[in-house]
């Protein structure tokens, strides 16, 4: 887990804000990003699917893009499989690495 924690937060801009799917609280800070992915990624059998035909990306301005689209969480809970859809919204500045500015990340209502 610690190198795909690493590399995974290698992607964030030191100034990045998360606004992320089970956390209430913008992160806005290295050190909030990492507790919660750490936290996140210690739950039994978690993963992510993207769903590829919902994901567009848009050219914002010159060095600057974003990617919107859908995924769904999953990880064990008691036992049981528990699936989460979510939407994102990323923006990315493409002009060197640790690219995410902004990661805006939420359940999808039922």
């Amino acid at each position: 887990m610690k190198a795909d924690l690493e590399d995974l937060l290698d992607m964030y801009k030191p100034e990045a804000l998360l606004f992320a799917t089970f956390d209430q609280t913008p992160l806005d800070t290295p050190s909030l990003i990492r507790e919660y992915f750490t936290n996140f990624l210690s739950r039994e059998e978690v993963g992510v699917e993207l769903a590829p035909q919902t994901i567009t990306h848009i050219q914002l301005g010159e060095g600057t893009s974003s990617s919107t689209g859908l995924y769904t969480f999953f990880f064990k809970e008691n036992d049981q499989l528990i699936r989460h859809k979510a939407r994102f919204t990323f923006i990315f500045n493409e002009e060197n690495s640790g690219s995410i500015l902004h990661h805006h990340s939420s359940v999808i209502p039922s």
